[in-house]
């Protein structure tokens, strides 16, 4: 336990994963099998307990505070013990009260059919015959936060890696900004002498400061260093959460749409060939960083 809660609080957790568990015991023995997918909210299907109602959603809670995202598909397989079944006993006066109550309901609403074995254990009357004392909730709870710890595991060890693969691609969009940071300076002094040379070709009076003001203005209007710092400012605020333990998959997946509009914005300025390649291997990258997020927790 100790060593699950370590990885869980250093790194971030994947929505993908699988785990089992397993309990005996009151007669009972209980298999719980979780896997779990991406989804953007928290989606849960139980299998194989539709005719234990009340048990269904204590497990569908259960799960609800054990994760936060994700499909999570539970599959519970139950058996009753030999012994305990041949020594279970069924209350013939209870059964006979849940038919009394469905007969009612068959002459009230003018049903077609009379009551039969399926409806008794559609409505649980031949679990509450045999007596509180075979109850397998406790069993099916115990095989289920056995499989809970073993499916967090398995999502915190596939969260690992995929950190790993995020804090590369968020690398590899720092570099392309550097790049394009260092060639920002050659791109303004280039711009600033196409203009130069165009207003001399005019052969026109132009009072300097006038034309120097306007210069400023063309080269303003082409500056690129506000969408530059607000991109390594969400690229340094994803980097962060790759450390959380809560769920950030949202967030990050909210860096990724403000990262790609930095980027367009930057290409949407840009004037320079070679930075309009880099633009290109940015948008790229924010992609592949996009994807790798949607299977974040």
């Amino acid at each position: 336990m100790l060593l699950f809660r370590s990885l869980e609080e250093r790194m971030i957790s994947s929505m993908t994963g699988f785990g089992m568990g397993t309990a005996k015991g009151s007669g009972w023995s209980a298999e719980v099998t979780l896997r779990t997918l991406n989804n953007r909210f928290l989606s849960v299907r139980v299998r194989a307990l539709h005719d234990r109602p009340q048990v269904q959603v204590q497990v569908e809670e259960a799960i609800k505070r054990a994760f936060k995202r994700g499909e999570v598909g539970v599959s519970v397989l139950l058996d009753r013990d030999a012994a305990a079944a041949e020594q279970e006993v069924f209350s013939l006066e209870m059964i006979e009260r849940y038919l009394d109550g469905l007969r009612q309901v068959v002459e009230q609403f003018s049903l077609p059919e009379q009551p039969t074995l399926s409806d008794l254990i559609a409505v649980g009357a031949l679990q509450q015959a045999s007596g509180e004392e075979d109850d397998p909730a406790p069993i099916i709870d115990e095989a289920l936060q056995e499989a809970i710890v073993a499916t967090r595991a398995a999502r915190a060890k596939e969260g690992e890696h995929l950190a790993g693969e995020i804090e590369g691609i968020l690398k590899r969009i720092l570099s392309l900004t550097a790049q394009v940071e260092e060639r920002l300076p050659e791109v303004q002094h280039e711009l600033r002498t196409r203009m130069q040379e165009k207003i001399a070709s005019l052969a026109v009076d132009v009072d300097p400061a006038r034309m120097e003001m306007e210069i400023a203005l063309v080269v303003e209007r082409y500056d690129v260093q506000e969408e530059i710092a607000r991109l390594q400012g969400h690229i340094s605020r994803a980097r962060s959460l790759l450390t959380s333990s809560e769920p950030v998959g949202k967030e990050l997946d909210f860096l990724s749409q403000e990262m790609l509009r930095e980027v367009n914005t930057l290409g949407s300025k840009s004037r320079d060939l070679a930075i309009n390649g880099l633009v290109i291997d940015m948008k790229l990258a924010v992609n592949a960083f996009k994807e790798q997020v949607q299977n974040v927790e």
